[in-house]
């Protein structure tokens, strides 16, 4: 018999986690599952974990390859997927024992390509619930768009391989680029309105390291504006692309070391286009935003008010700051670290 679910985990130097991983996805209480792990070089003792738990279930297969990164692991698993339904789990986070089988029963009984749930940072009143008829719309799609994370969907496996919808490789912040393909391209998105992902502030990953990380935030939203435009979807999603990009490049740019940020600004001078400068121009949106991309195409008397401004802002969020990095961080490491 096919398994319900295949689950892909793409594993890297992650021993100290991947128990706590591998043990939630097979202790789900739907059991018809397939287990994909893909270690992608690991030079820590993953691969002999892996290989521990393959031997005592059957249901655990292993892919082992030379290190390509996350999105080539994540690829590397597609030809092996025989489930109907995939979902994604990265190593270091775990996910409640029940989540297979509360989203397999919601994805068979609306028929969706996509089946959405929360980790622990959502909140539930983002997206309740949409209506229940045969086609999701465009404006039922917007919420899921600012949510680009791949791990908290349960995909229909036809849906995903049939749209080839690929991770690019080399590249950062791939999940934008793979979450605006699916939800643009999908009929139906049901919702599971519940907290059954994991995620752990891991502080060695990519995400939660500052720098030239960020960088790959410039050509991840060309590459989708590019996908947008051909697929003749860029002017249903004009404004809430442009919004959520110029949004997203503003906010990087605060947390950039100084020795990245005209680097990082002249990346963003190259790729901005008369749409974009018309839309922060002429549609309402935040003075700083506005300002810091009039100082980008060389406003001289924006570019001084905007850093006036903008170390005003700084000041006035150093308490929130603080409190970030001495007391709310450290408690979220030590609840990981339970």
């Amino acid at each position: 018999m096919l398994p319900k679910i295949s689950i892909i985990i793409p594993v890297y130097n992650v021993e100290t986690y991947l128990r706590q991983c591998l043990d939630s996805v097979v202790n789900q209480t739907l059991q018809e599952t397939q287990i994909i792990c893909v270690n992608d070089g690991s030079t820590d003792n993953s691969f002999a974990l892996l290989q521990k738990y393959a031997h005592q279930d059957s249901r655990v297969k292993i892919i082992d390859k030379s290190n390509g990164g996350v999105s080539s692991a994540r690829n590397a698993a597609y030809s092996h997927i025989k489930g109907k339904y995939t979902l994604f789990v990265d190593s270091d986070d775990w996910i409640k024992t029940d989540l297979c089988e509360k989203v397999y029963c919601k994805a068979e009984e609306t028929h969706a390509s996509i089946t959405v749930f929360f980790d622990q940072r959502r909140s539930k009143k983002v997206v309740r619930s949409i209506t229940p008829h045969d086609k999701t719309t465009v404006d039922e799609k917007i919420p899921f768009l600012g949510i680009p994370v791949i791990c908290d969907k349960l995909w229909r496996t036809d849906f995903l391989l049939g749209n080839q919808l690929y991770f690019p490789e080399g590249i950062g912040f791939e999940d934008n680029f793979v979450n605006w393909q699916a939800v643009t391209l999908a009929d139906k998105i049901s919702v599971v309105p519940e907290r059954l992902y994991h995620y752990r502030r891991n502080p060695s990953s990519a995400m939660q390291t500052r720098g030239e990380h960020s960088l790959h935030l410039v050509p991840i939203y060309e590459k989708i504006r590019e996908y947008l435009v051909a697929s003749g979807y860029y002017a249903a999603y004009r404004e809430k692309f442009i919004t959520m990009k110029l949004d997203v490049w503003f906010r990087h740019y605060r947390n950039l070391p100084r020795h990245l940020r005209s680097r990082y600004t002249a990346m963003i001078r190259e790729v901005l286009t008369e749409d974009d400068r018309e839309f922060y121009r002429t549609v309402p949106c935040k003075t700083i935003v506005r300002l810091f991309y009039n100082m980008i195409d060389g406003n001289r008397s924006d570019a001084w008010r905007f850093h006036v401004v903008y170390t005003m802002l700084q000041t006035v969020r150093m308490p929130e700051l603080l409190i970030r990095q001495w007391i709310t961080q450290p408690i979220r490491r030590l609840r990981g670290s339970v």
